[in-house]
């Protein structure tokens, strides 16, 4: 525990910020709300322009980083005070403060045996406002306490179909983008972490972000249709395969379900269980591909389903 909160405090040595929505170049954006909440690690995009315009370029980008900051309680101390936790924030926000899709990348000034509670905590509190994707950041695993939150991360993302992983301890993993601590970022490690939060984004927002990029990078295009592969039978498990696609890489794909040409709520898996409600319905799944140039989407052919019995 000694160790832990040596870490922690060593995780405060930034200055904290407000909170900002910002557009490409600073000034206000009517594009997608996209909140992203961090501490020190992520505070880095407050001081790199390259890095805060490639991330919210065409979004309207609300940045919630300040060092200190954890998920449920209270911030560690930091110039006399005690950033609010994300759950603070989350429950004091309507779902048009946040947006349909919120970043966390928050963990370093956590303990790893009250991470699991705490990350469910504040994904319920998402998911229950109305958030559609949560997309959940790695901890560079410099020590122990971080490799078991990494663990908690990985196991928590594959109960929650809203929650989706993007691993920055596999990204990172030897880059030259760090401070001598290993953890906080220098300008090319903000610019790192901007380039592979993008893709994850604009997949999660879908059409509305397919104008939501610089034009330099190639749009992905599907050069063989998704295609569902298992039995159209209430209670077995369709499976999307995306096809095959080119662009410039790398490409995130989302996937969403539709009924009878209507998009499911809350359907976002690559697989599906059918139920009752979709007996008689033609079921298909949408595949959405993004990257840097913007977002593209291809359907399956729809399969009619049989009631069981």
């Amino acid at each position: 525990m000694r160790r832990e909160l040596a870490v922690a405090v060593a995780l405060c040595g930034l200055a904290a910020v407000s909170p900002v929505a910002l557009a490409a170049d600073g000034g206000a954006s009517s594009g997608p709300r996209v909140t992203m909440f961090g501490d020190s690690i992520a505070d880095s995009l407050e001081y790199v322009p390259e890095a805060r315009q490639l991330l919210g370029n065409g979004l309207d980008l609300r940045l919630e980083l300040t060092p200190c900051r954890r998920l449920v309680s209270p911030g560690c101390a930091y110039q006399g005070t005690h950033p609010e936790s994300v759950l603070d924030i989350v429950q004091a926000s309507p779902l048009a403060a946040l947006g349909n899709i919120v970043v966390v990348d928050v963990g370093y000034n956590e303990p790893a045996n009250n991470y699991e509670t705490a990350m469910a905590q504040v994904a319920t509190a998402l998911v229950t406002l109305g958030v559609e994707h949560v997309l959940w950041v790695t901890m560079r695993e410099q020590t122990e306490n971080y490799r078991e939150i990494n663990d908690i991360i990985r196991a928590r993302a594959r109960r929650w179909p809203q929650l989706q992983i993007v691993d920055w301890e596999a990204a990172s993993r030897g880059q030259d983008w760090f401070n001598p601590d290993g953890l906080h970022l220098n300008a090319n490690g903000a610019i790192g972490l901007a380039k592979l939060l993008r893709p994850y984004i604009l997949a999660a927002c879908g059409s509305d972000c397919q104008a939501a990029s610089p034009p330099a990078a190639q749009l992905p295009k599907n050069v063989r249709s998704p295609l569902l592969h298992g039995t159209p039978l209430v209670g077995r498990l369709l499976t999307c395969l995306r096809g095959s696609w080119t662009g410039t890489r790398p490409i995130v794909f989302s996937y969403r379900w539709l009924r009878s040409g209507t998009v499911i709520a809350g359907a976002f898996g690559s697989s599906r269980r059918l139920r009752a409600a979709d007996g008689k319905h033609l079921v298909a799944c949408r595949v959405w591909a993004a990257n840097a140039a913007g977002a593209t989407p291809a359907t399956a052919r729809a399969l009619r389903v049989r009631a069981a019995g």
